[in-house]
């Protein structure tokens, strides 16, 4: 009779003795350094004391429920025990500290209290109306903050942003875009003009310095103090760390945003992490991006089952922030060798779009090839020199990347083959649309990469290829477009030779132009 109750206390004995050695060390920790003035140390304190109350409070749901069933010892607890509490984290107030330097703001009133704000935090700030006279401002005097209001006519405020971090000569310059309500969708810093402002230009501030060519990664996990804890240890490792509590945050993230490597928990409240696993798979712009699974389920068959799926790693929870570190600066290092994406722009290269074709011909599908690529590019490239042409290349294979996410399908796959050749594998259709949508927008922000003067006069003065002053209108986009109907090609390279045709035809046109392959070949 004596044998039930003995066993439970040994089972609660080996529960609570950690717990209590964890309670007394949470709280000595507490006492010596809660008042540090490091706020770091301050906030992983706090969420010692949140996470170890948690453990205590369940620990008691189950010690309470204990009982003895043969020769094994029982915990019925119901549902409602076990379910996180949504309990509001309390919010940090460090002193705001933004030092002396040049704000370029970049827009009318609503920006009054923001220019306001900056001047008595100590930095000189320089206005102006249009989104051009923000980025030649900031060419020139190259300051700390280029901030676009969000009702500026001449140039879409995030492209305005993008463009800024991807010139090399405003790259170091913290370009956001302020607003009173929040950007839907935005993959550009955000100002919120309805909230305190000098700690958000201190926090960006910081961030931007902190994420210069430093890897980024998409952390998800449903437990606040993890994505805290963990993320933090991330970060003080060396790498830039976004964070998302549910699937659709995920996933809006991962295909809005570009990131070096997601982690990813198997269990989320809104949904299984491998559902999210095969969306990023099926969509083009993610289907390269490596991906470790975080699980406290340990069996070998669900192991093996997320690695068939797509996973690259799958981690058994708990896991020391040394282990998942070094995984993945292993998977980066890997993925950093992998010849088919491109560098420069993280597309698809040739060996994924290769196949892609090789494959949709195999399978007899009606399909089409566009092929895009700048004209005047070498003028530019000359004039300017290449890390500006760099600049040229990336924020086309953004504007395709945007266009091809917002208005094409999920079997639409953007390639870059190199330079300043891209291609899109879709529909005869979607070609012609997407490529239209592409002209729109490539000629109204190409613009914004020369300076006032050339910008103004509509060309630059350079050489041809034999040496001979000659002059370059603005850059523009050529793309060709090569139906292809079962059993009209059998090899890739048939298409390419194709295309080069098509191609040639496209630049005895001014200006940007979308041509599509008339020929019929049997």
């Amino acid at each position: 009779m004596n044998k039930a109750p003995s066993e439970v206390e040994k089972f609660i004995h080996q529960l609570a003795s950690p717990l209590t050695a964890l309670q007394s060390a949470v709280d000595l920790l507490a006492h010596h350094y809660g008042q540090s003035d490091d706020q770091r140390l301050r906030n992983l304190i706090g969420s010692l004391q949140r996470s170890t109350a948690r453990l205590r409070q369940f620990s008691e749901h189950l010690t309470g429920r204990l009982q003895v069933e043969g020769n094994m010892i029982v915990a019925r607890v119901p549902i409602e025990a076990y379910q996180p509490a949504m309990s509001a984290q309390p919010a940090s107030s460090p002193a705001v500290s933004i030092g002396s330097g040049l704000a370029v703001l970049v827009g009318g009133t609503t920006l009054d209290g923001l220019a306001q704000a900056l001047v008595a935090a100590g930095l000189e700030v320089q206005r102006v109306m249009t989104g051009a006279a923000g980025l030649d401002l900031a060419r020139r005097r190259r300051p700390r903050l280029l901030v676009i209001a969000e009702e500026i006519a001449d140039i879409d405020p995030p492209t305005c942003v993008q463009i800024a971090g991807t010139d090399p000569e405003t790259r170091e310059v913290v370009a956001v875009v302020a607003s009173h309500h929040p950007l839907v969708g935005g993959n550009v810093p955000l100002l919120d003009l309805s909230q305190p402002l000098l700690g958000q230009v201190q926090r960006l501030l910081t961030a931007h310095h902190s994420e210069r060519g430093v890897p980024r990664i998409l952390l998800v996990d449903d437990e606040p103090e993890i994505r805290g804890t963990l993320g933090q240890q991330l970060t003080d490792a060396g790498l830039v760390v976004v964070t998302a509590a549910d699937s659709a945050t995920a996933v809006q993230l991962a295909t809005t945003q570009h990131f070096d490597l997601v982690v990813l928990d198997r269990l989320l409240p809104d949904g299984d992490g491998l559902q999210i696993l095969h969306t990023l798979r099926a969509t083009p712009a993610t289907r390269l991006v490596p991906v470790v699974l975080l699980s406290a389920v340990s069996a070998l068959d669900e192991k093996v089952r997320s690695l068939q799926l797509g996973a690259d790693d799958y981690i058994v929870k708990p896991c020391s922030a040394a282990e998942l570190t070094a995984r993945i600066r292993a998977i980066l290092r890997r993925s950093g060798w992998d010849s088919s994406v491109n560098p420069l722009s993280h597309l698809p290269g040739n060996i994924v779009i290769e196949q892609v074709i090789y494959e949709r011909l195999v399978k007899q599908q009606s399909f089409a090839v566009a092929y895009i690529d700048l004209d005047h590019f070498k003028g530019y490239n000359d004039h300017y020199g290449f890390f500006k042409g760099d600049a040229v290349i990336v924020h086309t294979a953004r504007l395709l990347a945007d266009i091809v996410h917002w208005y094409g399908e999920a079997d639409d796959v953007l390639g870059h083959l190199g330079g300043d050749d891209f291609v899109l594998v879709t529909t005869l259709e979607r070609a012609q649309r997407l490529g239209q949508a592409m002209i729109k927008r490539f000629d109204a922000t190409i613009p914004y990469f020369y300076s006032a003067e050339d910008r103004e006069r509509g060309y630059i003065f350079g050489h041809d290829r034999q040496g001979r002053p000659c002059r370059y209108s603005l850059v523009s986009v050529s793309i060709a477009v090569v139906p292809v109907a079962p059993s009209q090609y059998q090899q890739p390279y048939e298409i390419a030779q194709r295309a080069v045709i098509v191609k040639r035809q496209s630049k005895t046109m001014i200006g940007s132009c979308l041509l599509v392959d008339q020929s019929e070949r049997g």
